[in-house]
């Protein structure tokens, strides 16, 4: 089983981080709370970038990305969330998909390298190119000494897909991401995955997604990260 584990973590994002327990994770650096008041009204909890613009902009310091949320969801009525994403030298995503959303693609510095099924091109600046939901692709950095920006839209919008980003990125400040970006939990890997539809190719893979992540809604693990990285209690 456990080398069934890690063999999906090499295929959902090419990683070679080391993995923890979940369980010794949770009871040894992530105590379980009390569902809070913000998490009960959870729905009508605004983004933070909202409540103070200071938080539209968020960075995963183990790999120097950049991520400034343009338009959330709950300012476009749900049509479409806007990001600006910096990626830096050799940086990007493994295969994956989505289920519920398309993405949209536009290149504004550098040539953005995508894949999308079998074919690999690159987005001059000025370029847009379209996902389709159920598409599998990944985008990436192609350049060894500079950035690369632009931006991706999802339609409609995804509040999971949005507050997935803050926990990825606030669990890489707090320290629990290795060098690729990605959480040293086996718990908060899947769980990221799960809440933000994001999806590797295989029904397996699949399967351990939705059970790690159902493990940790039920310790509590996700309101506890969500009080700390999207309602910043």
């Amino acid at each position: 089983m456990v080398a069934l584990l890690k063999s999906f973590l090499l295929v959902l994002y090419a990683s070679v981080n080391p993995i923890q327990d979940p369980i010794a994770s949770l009871s040894n650096s992530h105590p379980q709370t009390r569902p809070s008041m913000a998490i009960a009204d959870s729905k009508v909890q605004l983004p933070p970038g909202m409540l103070d613009a200071h938080n539209r902009t968020i960075t995963n310091p183990s790999i120097k990305d950049q991520v400034i949320f343009e338009k959330y969801g709950a300012e476009t009525g749900g049509e479409y969330t806007k990001l600006n994403i910096k990626v830096s030298p050799g940086g990007g995503t493994a295969i994956h998909y989505h289920n519920s959303y398309d993405e949209t693609f536009h290149a504004i510095t550098g040539d953005l390298g995508v894949v999308v099924c079998e074919d690999t091109f690159q987005l001059r600046p000025g370029e847009t190119r379209t996902v389709p939901a159920g598409t599998k692709h990944r985008f990436f950095n192609p350049y060894s000494d500079r950035d690369v920006t632009f931006t991706t839209e999802i339609r409609p919008a995804h509040e999971g897909f949005e507050r997935s980003l803050y926990i990825l990125y606030g669990l890489a400040r707090d320290g629990y991401c290795g060098e690729k970006g990605l959480p040293k939990s086996m718990m908060h890997l899947c769980l990221v995955a799960d809440m933000g539809d994001m999806s590797a190719p295989g029904a397996i893979g699949k399967m351990i997604v939705k059970a790690f992540a159902a493990y940790a809604r039920w310790t509590g693990e996700e309101e506890r990260l969500l009080q700390r990285y999207w309602f910043m209690s």
